[in-house]
């Protein structure tokens, strides 16, 4: 049966910080937050599914016990394991290092610290600093990841960073959740639908309430009957939710091809070209694909053209395409969703 990377447990949106460019739009005013019986369920779903556990947020270190807990009962099921964090929890050495044993006690593979101007403007670098050395001197597998905007530089970002033996990434700036009350100046646009693959949308991601989204960020501004939308674990099994996802050609095109294979299959229907309403600009593909799959009659036609005689062959060729691009390594990932590991 296939299987999907990495599955992600939102725990919480709370956050001890308000960055501006926050997607998900956490903050320390949000309160919403996963039950840990819910959560247990979730996590024997997603052992049957994924391979990977990804606790995100939100700031998930400010409910470490609970968090140990689930990451413990992963291990206990084959699952690895990782936590995305903004470091604002970061205080002193002794209490981090308690905190970064507890995980790794627990069972812990991966941490990844998001950082950036943006989050430098509520919480000072070294927090993130000393967090990403006493994470990697516990035998911590490290990520520092910062986003890409026009007014600063991630060399800028990364460069606190050197020395430490911690994996450097970046993801582009997207103009959704907080961001959207940046000004223009910090974002890179495009005046043409982008072009990109998308690696996150086959991450799923369960939410503190149950809602269940195709990739981390993006998709929370989905709604039924958009298929970044997978379904609510408060109303029907996980299992159902995560395998429906799977069986989504529509995803596979945005997996293998990005949003932009998605228009292409537009482009060639006339109701397609006739609703599709084209942006000014563009900050990212994310914003393409909201707009189509947020579209139910652009979603339809989709629907139609993928349930054809050609849908085996088009989901196929493009994930023969995908095969191909990654082992040339010649089309640049366009990815901006900010948790998955």
């Amino acid at each position: 049966m296939r299987k999907y990377e990495v599955i992600g447990l939102m725990y919480t949106r709370s956050c001890p910080l308000a960055c501006a460019h926050c997607i998900t739009e956490s903050s320390p005013q949000v309160k919403e937050r996963m039950r840990l019986q819910h959560a247990r369920t979730y996590v024997q779903a997603i052992a049957r599914f994924g391979s990977m556990l990804c606790f995100t947020g939100g700031e998930p270190f400010l409910y470490h016990r609970e968090v140990a807990t689930l990451i413990g009962e992963a291990k206990s099921f084959g699952l690895e394991t990782s936590i995305v964090t903004g470091a604002g929890w970061v205080r002193g050495e002794s209490r981090t290092r308690a905190r970064i044993a507890e995980m790794v006690e627990a069972g812990l593979n991966d941490l990844c610290i998001s950082w950036d101007q943006y989050h430098e403007a509520f919480s000072n670098r070294e927090r993130a600093v000393m967090l990403a050395r006493i994470a990697t001197e516990a035998g911590l597998s490290v990520k520092v990841r910062s986003v890409i905007s026009a007014t600063r530089s991630s060399e800028e970002d990364h460069q606190a960073f050197a020395g430490l033996p911690v994996e450097l990434q970046t993801n582009q700036l997207v103009q959704l959740g907080r961001a959207e009350s940046l000004p223009a100046s910090h974002f890179l646009f495009s005046d043409e639908p982008p072009k990109g693959v998308c690696s996150v949308v086959f991450s799923p991601i369960v939410e503190p309430d149950g809602k269940v989204y195709a990739c981390c960020g993006p998709s929370h501004y989905s709604r039924k009957p958009s298929p970044l939308f997978l379904g609510d674990a408060a109303v029907e099994p996980l299992d159902d939710i995560l395998q429906r996802g799977l069986n989504d050609p529509i995803l596979e095109i945005i997996y293998n091809l990005g949003p932009y294979g998605l228009y292409h299959l537009l482009m060639d229907e006339p109701i397609g070209r006739e609703r599709f309403e084209k942006r000014q600009t563009y900050s990212g593909i994310c914003e393409l694909c909201l707009d189509i799959t947020g579209n139910p009659e652009l979603v339809q036609v989709l629907r139609e053209r993928l349930s054809g005689k050609d849908a085996q062959r088009l989901v196929l060729a493009s994930a023969l395409w995908r095969k191909e691009r990654d082992r040339a390594k010649s089309v640049p990932d366009a990815s901006q969703a900010p948790c998955a590991p």
